[in-house]
C-alpha cells in the first residue's frame, strides 16, 4: 500500500517559481499568524527551491558532451600555440632576410623543416595530448646541442624557454582530473525534492487545522490558498493542452518565456 505523500496530497508538480512564490505567500501568512513552526519548516522549502534554481543553471550551462580534459588546459593550448606561431614567424624572418649564401639561411630553413615537417597548423590543431607530445619533440630538436647555436642565431631562445615551461604546465593541466559534472538523475531528484518539501508542508497544515470546522476551514484556507491557487493554475493550463508557465518567484507573475526541457519532466495528477 503507497501512503506516500504525493499519493495522499495529489497536487499537479510545481515548477521552482511557482513553488517558491506559493511557499513564499504560505511563510508570510504563518508568520502574520504567529505558527513560527510552519514559518520555519516554509523557509527550509525555500531555501532547497533555491538552491534547486541553482542547480538547474549549472546543470543547463554545460556542454553537453563531457570535456575530456579539466579547462585549465585550453588557456595553456592557446598559449602554447602563440609560442609556435612566433617562433616560426621569427625564424622565416630571419632566413628570408639573410644575404644570398648566408649559413644561417641554410641551417634556419632545416630547423624550421625538421619542427614543422607538415607545416605549423599540423601541430596547432592536434588533440591536446598529442599536440604535447609533438612540442615535446619539437623542444628536443631546438634544446639538441647541434642546433643551440642555429637557435640564438634565430632569436628563439627566449621562446624556446618560454615554451619548455608552457609544456610543463600543459602536462600538468591534462593530469588535473575532470571537474564534477552535475547530471539531470542530479536535478530531478532535487526537483522531486523540492515538491515532497512542499507536500510535508501541506500535511502540517492539515494536521494542525484537521477539521470540517469553520476556524479550521479558514485557517488552512490563509495558510494553504496560495499552493492551491497555484495548483489551480496548473490544472487549468493542462487542461487547456498546454504546459503551465514559470512564475517570478518574488511577484507571481507569468515568465516571458515558459520553461523549455527536453528532459523527462515529473508529473503527478489529480485523482
Amino acid at each position: 500500500m503507497d501512503t506516500s505523500l504525493d499519493t495522499l496530497f495529489r497536487l499537479y508538480t510545481f515548477t521552482p517559481g511557482r513553488r517558491l512564490f506559493a511557499i513564499g505567500q504560505v511563510r508570510k501568512a504563518a508568520l502574520a499568524a504567529g505558527d513560527l513552526d510552519f514559518a520555519v519548516f516554509a523557509t527550509s522549502c525555500i531555501d532547497h527551491d533555491e538552491a534547486l534554481r541553482t542547480l538547474e543553471a549549472k546543470w543547463a550551462a554545460q556542454d553537453e558532451k563531457a570535456p575530456a580534459f579539466a579547462p585549465e588546459a585550453k588557456p595553456i593550448d592557446l598559449a602554447v600555440d602563440g609560442v609556435l606561431v612566433a617562433i616560426r614567424d621569427t625564424a622565416e624572418r630571419q632566413v628570408e632576410a639573410s644575404a644570398q649564401g648566408d649559413p644561417l639561411a641554410t641551417s634556419g630553413s632545416a630547423l624550421l623543416k625538421e619542427i614543422f615537417p607538415r607545416g605549423l597548423f599540423a601541430v596547432t590543431s592536434l588533440p591536446y595530448v598529442e599536440e604535447l607530445c609533438e612540442v615535446e619533440r619539437i623542444l628536443g630538436v631546438l634544446q639538441d646541442p647541434m642546433r643551440v647555436s642555429t637557435v640564438q642565431e634565430l632569436g628563439l631562445s627566449r621562446y624556446v624557454a618560454r615554451l619548455v615551461d608552457l609544456a610543463k604546465q600543459y602536462r600538468t593541466a591534462l593530469e588535473l582530473p575532470l571537474p564534477k559534472r552535475i547530471t539531470f538523475l542530479e536535478v530531478k531528484a532535487a526537483r522531486a525534492e523540492g515538491q515532497r518539501r512542499m507536500l510535508q508542508l501541506v500535511a502540517m497544515i492539515v494536521g494542525r487545522y484537521p477539521s470540517e470546522a469553520p476556524e479550521d476551514q479558514a485557517s488552512r484556507m490563509a495558510m494553504l490558498g496560495p499552493i492551491v491557487q497555484q495548483n489551480e493554475a496548473i490544472g487549468h493550463a493542462l487542461r487547456a493542452r498546454r504546459a503551465a508557465d514559470d512564475v517570478d518567484p518574488e511577484t507571481g507573475e507569468p515568465l516571458q518565456a515558459p520553461i523549455v526541457n527536453d528532459a523527462p519532466a515529473l508529473t503527478t495528477s489529480p485523482a
